[in-house]
């Protein structure tokens, strides 16, 4: 079926002519960010920041999900899906489908187009798709931004329109549309330009005067400014009669020769949408008694794309311009000497017409000079390059007439606080933009190697530069696949040289070298530790304790490196730079800082670190006596230097401070453990195994094998928890460390449980339980006891299971473990089914979601409303069951528990299907489907198969818990 969609008054879908439900407005609003990067994946954060903005609740990743999955639905009987990609959700649609996407093609056609009349039909198409205000109905900061500047593009296809029509001579039906136009752009020169030319052909010389008087007086109360020289040729023109203006095909209103400087605009541009949009209200009149804005400044590291999004705006908005473009590039970051303000203005007065004699000597004289040269034009000046205020200062005009725009690495402070500039800091390209970046510049061996894509752009760091000079390297190299490019360069010593196009100006090092060349010696020798650092920010206290100085010496230099945009500052004031100034820098210490300075530096930090993670975890989970600090602030603390940790645990490792990687991980694994998301619980983890075996520290090992056991199968990585977990378990047997032997076993129990071999769960279970009563842990032997009745009860002996349970309950209630207690009884209520004892549970569950989300432990937080869920469910209280699961799925994802996702996602269809909404529950268990398969979870996918309810389904579904229950 044939689908359109139209987001030019408000958003909406039809599939085979009729009109498609789209729900509330947050949901059209996700439909509408979709559909303006119509096939083009946008990421969750993107999809939450432009939908919710600074308002965007705690939960709305769920609620977004949910809105994802319904559109999903709303547009499927049109063979249209909503894809999950590596750089996050596309609407696989053809743009040509969407009226926005529809109307900028027609545009771009229409100026190329062959003949005047095919130009005006096909603008008179692209503004015959416009139904109303774009996004109608709907209201969110990004959205009404947008909003904007989709207007500013009608305008501007509008004013094409006019100019096409005029040359047609179809000056008279023109005149009724131009004269509306004028009453709400009383300020734009070329829409007069229009009326005035129209009034004229039209006999009506006397209006045409009056009509430019009418904008010089609006310019003159508005800005204080004349009309540019173009129009005030026109008018003379006009008041001369000249009849060269009768032809329709005269000129409307460009001069006879004007500066026209700007460099070629950049082949293969993409992206800075939100950029350029900031940068076109820059046109806009200003506000009230505001004084126009004359100076704009482009901020950003070296390589980041800010004279190549300079130039691209500079291009679109040159007949915003109309008396024309200077342009200068200043190379203040150039190996060259960088150009000096007085050949700068000389260049720009000979650009403006004035004769080399009669340029002034000095360079106060010359900047005078080139003021009243500007004064009454309307001009566009760039300045790209700039390295200081003082380099750019007596190159800013004295008329609200002309824009300056600025680029510079450095923050140019002085531009903001005393002239007023508007600062746009220039981030590195979002991940899908840096691929559709390489996949103009390479081809189809982009579309052929997504993924592989993904990695070529990271390894560039996503900065511009080096993403173009990979580009010419795959392309000068087209033998090699872009994975063997990816490989090489992701060795750091090696990506800097493999990014040398052979131009001192396109080659990475030496355009770092230019910024770094221009910092004091204390401030070079940060710059060149940090590249030691092997998370990707650091804190303040952080860089003090790696460079040996004071914070407040810390906070002084980074401000310097900040200004000169060698590092950037993040949020909670962390510091960082991207991988390949890092490398850079990294590389610099290696050749400048001997390499028992660069160790010291390294221990100093992981003493920094260590001590943080000790005092935060003390915190959080006080000894019986012990004095604690701050939970919260330890939680914080820990939450935001995770990353730090978890890479510092990985590096020490891997370069010999063993003890360091042994001790920090066995610190933070009951923190990562409780909710720690997994990849980087596993790396720390992992760190610890590899130590304790360079060690030969067979407890050690042990310990971390335990460890890494656990979060394998959190993962649902089973098959590698098993083979980890026996690992410990021969450890802890040669070492005769029995307690720790029972906890393996138990562990062991529970792979199997989730692979579907309950007979072999059962066993390890019962053996562990073994092992705790010879011990004397009445604690082990209740768990056991537990484990073992959820297994029997799995295999349909619901009779003895209940006997267990409530044999440990008995154990659990004596040894005052509440948490344990509300489990044991939530198991009990699903088992019974009794009114008094689900009441009973659900009161107990209360009690320990309380005390969960009070200890910040989502992982215990997650599982105790899975079983509150459970026992509203047999409550008849699916509403709140719902809304525990959907908490519990997000707890889940965000946690990296795989297996326990999938399980939620099937409990939340079952219930979901219990509540009669059955659309929702088969795309519950659908999603859950697919995640059982990756983990190899065969009770899981059961349960899927079974919740989707297709004939071939319910098959699969019969055969696979026939297989489970099996012997053997």
């Amino acid at each position: 079926m044939t689908a359109q969609f139209g987001v030019l008054g408000a958003v909406e879908a039809q599939i085979a002519g009729r009109p498609v439900a789209l729900g509330h407005a947050r949901q059209r609003s996700v439909l509408a960010v979709l559909l303006v990067e119509a096939g083009r994946p946008v990421t969750v954060d993107q999809l939450i920041d432009r939908v919710w903005g600074a308002e965007a609740p705690q939960r709305a990743a769920g609620a977004l999900y949910s809105y994802l999955s319904r559109l999903r639905t709303a547009v499927a009987d049109a063979g249209i899906g909503i894809e999950r990609r590596p750089g996050g959700y596309a609407l696989t649609v053809d743009p040509q489908t969407v009226d926005l996407h529809q109307f900028r093609r027609l545009v771009t056609q229409s100026r190329g187009a062959e003949s005047d009349r095919n130009a005006a039909e096909l603008i008179t198409q692209a503004l015959g798709l416009w139904r109303g205000e774009p996004f109608a109905g709907l209201d969110n900061p990004w959205l009404d931004g947008m909003r904007q500047a989709l207007l500013g593009e009608r305008f501007a296809a509008e004013l094409d329109h006019n100019d096409v029509l005029l040359r047609l001579g179809r000056h008279g039906e023109l005149l009724p549309s131009l004269s509306a136009a004028v009453a709400g752009h009383p300020l734009d020169e070329r829409l007069a330009a229009q009326v005035m030319l129209a009034l004229y052909r039209s006999g009506r010389q006397a209006d045409a005067d009056e009509q430019y008087r009418r904008i010089r007086r609006c310019l003159a109360d508005e800005l204080g400014s004349d009309p540019g020289a173009g129009l005030r040729r026109l008018h003379e023109r006009i008041l001369a009669a000249d009849p060269t203006l009768i032809a329709t095909s005269a000129p409307a209103m460009k001069p006879a020769a004007v500066p026209a400087q700007l460099p070629a605009d950049v082949r293969a541009f993409t992206g800075r949408t939100e950029e350029l949009a900031v940068l076109d209200k820059s046109l806009a009149p200003p506000e009230g008694d505001e004084p126009p804005l004359t100076v704009m400044l482009l901020s950003g590291t070296a390589g980041v794309g800010k004279s190549a999004l300079a130039v691209r705006w500079a291009h679109r908005v040159r007949d915003a311009f109309p008396d024309g473009q200077l342009y200068v590039n200043l190379r203040g970051y150039d190996a060259e000497q960088p150009v000096a303000v007085g050949d700068a203005l000389a260049g720009l007065l000979t650009a403006l017409g004035v004769r080399g004699t009669e340029i002034p000597p000095g360079v106060e004289e010359r900047a005078g000079r080139y003021r009243s040269e500007l004064t009454g034009r309307k001009m566009l000046v760039l300045l790209d390059n700039a390295s200081s205020v003082e380099q750019v200062r007596p190159l800013l005009p004295g008329t609200g007439s002309c824009l300056v725009l600025i680029t510079s690495r450095d923050a140019l402070p002085g531009m903001v606080a005393i002239h007023g500039a508007e600062r746009i800091n220039l981030d590195l390209l979002p991940l899908p933009d840096a691929v559709v970046l390489l996949r103009r510049l390479i081809g189809g061996r982009v579309d052929s190697e997504p993924s592989v894509a993904e990695d070529l752009a990271r390894a560039c760091a996503r900065l511009p530069l080096a993403l173009r000079i990979a580009a010419e390297l795959a392309a000068a190299r087209a033998d090699v696949s872009l994975a063997e490019l990816v490989g090489e360069l992701g060795d750091h010593r090696v990506r800097l040289d493999l990014l040398d196009a052979g131009d001192p100006r396109a080659e990475v090092r030496a355009v770092f070298s230019w910024s770094y060349q221009n910092l004091p010696a204390d401030a070079a020798r940060v710059f060149r530790l940090l590249g030691l650092h092997p998370g990707e920010s650091a804190h303040v206290e952080a860089v003090a304790a790696l460079a040996g100085i004071d914070a407040g010496e810390a906070r002084r230099l980074l401000g310097v490196l900040v200004r000169a945009s060698l590092v950037h500052v993040g949020r909670g004031g962390r510091y960082a730079m991207h991988d390949l100034l890092r490398a850079y820098a990294a590389e610099l210490a290696v050749g400048h800082d001997p390499e028992a300075d660069r160790r010291a530096a390294l221990t100093r930090l992981f003493d920094h670190y260590l001590a943080g993670a000790v005092a935060a975890t003390t915190a959080l989970y006080p000894e019986e006596g012990a004095a604690a600090g701050d939970p919260e602030a330890a939680r914080n603390w820990l939450e935001a230097e995770r990353p730090n940790l978890a890479a510092a645990c990985t590096y020490a490792a891997a370069h010999g401070w063993h003890r360091f990687a042994i001790t920090l991980a066995g610190t933070l694994f009951r923190y990562l453990d409780a909710g720690g998301p997994a990849a980087e619980a596993v790396a720390v983890t992992a760190s610890a195994v590899s130590a304790a075996l360079a060690l030969g520290d067979r407890e050690a090992q042990a310990r971390a094998l335990s460890d890494l056991g656990r979060l394998h199968r959190r993962q649902g990585r089973l098959d590698e928890a098993v083979a980890t977990y026996q690992r410990a378990l021969t450890l802890y047997a040669d070492l005769g460390e029995r307690a720790a032997e029972a906890v393996a076993l138990r562990n062991l129990g529970s792979v199997h449980w989730r692979l579907g071999d309950y007979r072999r769960a059962a066993d390890h279970y019962r053996r562990a339980w073994s092992r705790y009563r010879q011990l004397g842990d009445e604690a082990g032997q209740a768990d056991a006891s537990v484990q073992l009745a959820l297994v029997e009860a799995r295999l349909g002996d619901e009779t003895p299971a209940a006997e267990r349970l409530r044999s440990a309950l008995e154990l659990y209630s004596r040894l005052g473990d509440r948490f344990s207690e509300a489990y044991v009884l939530s198991h009990l209520a699903r088992i019974s089914r009794r009114p008094s004892d689900l009441d009973r549970a659900a009161t107990h569950l209360e009690r320990s979601l309380a005390a969960a989300k009070q200890a910040g432990d989502r992982t215990a937080e997650a599982y105790v409303l899975t079983d509150l869920a459970a026992v509203r469910a047999l409550s008849g209280r699916l509403t709140e069951a719902a809304g525990h699961l959907r908490r519990v799925v997000v707890l889940h994802r965000r946690i990296g528990d795989r297996a326990s996702e999938a399980e939620a996602l099937n409990d939340l269809g079952e219930v979901l299907r219990a509540a009669g909404d059955t659309a929702e529950a088969r795309a519950q268990h659908e999603q859950a489907l697919i995640l059982a398969r990756e983990i190899g979870d065969r009770y899981e996918q059961a349960r899927a198969h079974d919740g989707i309810g297709d004939p071939e389904h319910q098959d699969l579904a019969k055969q696979l818990f026939a297989d489970l229950a099996a012997p053997g």
